[in-house]
């Protein structure tokens, strides 16, 4: 079995994924996009790595797009095209553009999850004339990337949102959303769909960062059920097979929201606090899929 891991630039735990794929038996190939050629002749055309054709691969696994998105459209075709099965769905659904929190929002709302209000501003114009509509605090984040809590940020008052502003230049927009009372979030960890396992961190007081790797958590050994359905929920709507999920309870009513859903999510901190091995687990879950 041949499974094509596709990348930017390479990453930390791309070491794991190799390690984890040969006690499995299989071959894992890290392909960098700028290392591929396309051929178009007529209406057939070939993607080649390497001299050979993608084409005897069992399954192709986006672990990140970047700015890559033209070849990543082309691979998606392609693997449309020779019934290659793909990781994650949403890039043969909608597609990349469902990265994008603002459409991943409005698809989490229609789909009855629970979802924080939120608004969109393509320029700091309409951020600021936005702002009016909402109480402080409330979060503002960057519409697309900002990982590990990167580009998230609590605006307590108008001084506030107008310093965290100053000099930021957004090509993605901006994301304006409320703040739900809680007393501290929870990361969970989901492949093909289902819950692996979570932590809960610990709410702070002076700054918020929802995907901060630091602070003080406590490791779930059971998660609880209204978090992990919402959870599992909002993955399946949005088409996410392998996630990180970070949601909190509504101290208003007890009710889970999800905040966020992370594709192709970075697992080293989740590792470290709930001894699972989360590159172990993706291989299989890789595996199986091809198989079918």
């Amino acid at each position: 079995m041949k499974i094509a891991l596709f990348y930017r630039v390479w990453f930390d735990t791309g070491e794991k994924f190799l390690e984890s794929a040969k006690k499995e038996g299989i071959e894992l190939i890290p392909i960098q996009y700028d290392d591929l050629t396309l051929r178009q002749k007529g209406n057939e055309f070939k993607i080649l790595y390497e001299g050979e054709s993608l084409a005897d691969f069992n399954l192709f696994y986006f672990r990140a797009v970047g700015g890559a998105t033209e070849w990543a459209n082309l691979l998606i075709l392609y693997a449309q095209r020779h019934k290659i099965p793909v990781v994650d769905d949403y890039l043969t659904d909608l597609g990349l553009e469902k990265r994008a929190k603002s459409i991943g929002g409005v698809i989490l709302a229609g789909d009855k999850i629970n979802y924080p209000k939120t608004s969109f501003a393509s320029n700091k114009e309409r951020l600021l004339e936005e702002a009016k509509n909402f109480q402080y605090p409330f979060v503002l984040k960057i519409s697309k990337g900002g990982r590990q809590g990167m580009g998230t940020l609590l605006i307590k008052d108008k001084e506030v949102l107008e310093r965290a502003i100053k000099g930021r230049i957004e090509k993605t927009g901006f994301l304006l959303q409320e703040y739900v009372p809680n007393d501290g979030d929870y990361r969970l960890m989901l492949i093909g769909y289902q819950v692996l396992g979570g932590f809960k961190r610990q709410k702070k007081e002076e700054k918020l960062v929802l995907n901060r790797s630091v602070g003080s958590s406590e490791v779930l050994k059971t998660i609880p059920q209204a978090i992990k359905e919402e959870a599992e929920k909002a993955c399946r709507a949005l088409k996410v097979e392998i996630a990180s999920v970070d949601m909190v309870l509504d101290k208003r009513n007890n009710q889970p929201v999800v905040i966020e859903v992370n594709e192709a999510p970075q697992f080293e901190v989740f590792e470290k606090r709930t001894k699972i091995d989360v590159a172990k687990e993706i291989i299989r879950y890789l595996i199986k899929k091809a198989r079918k």
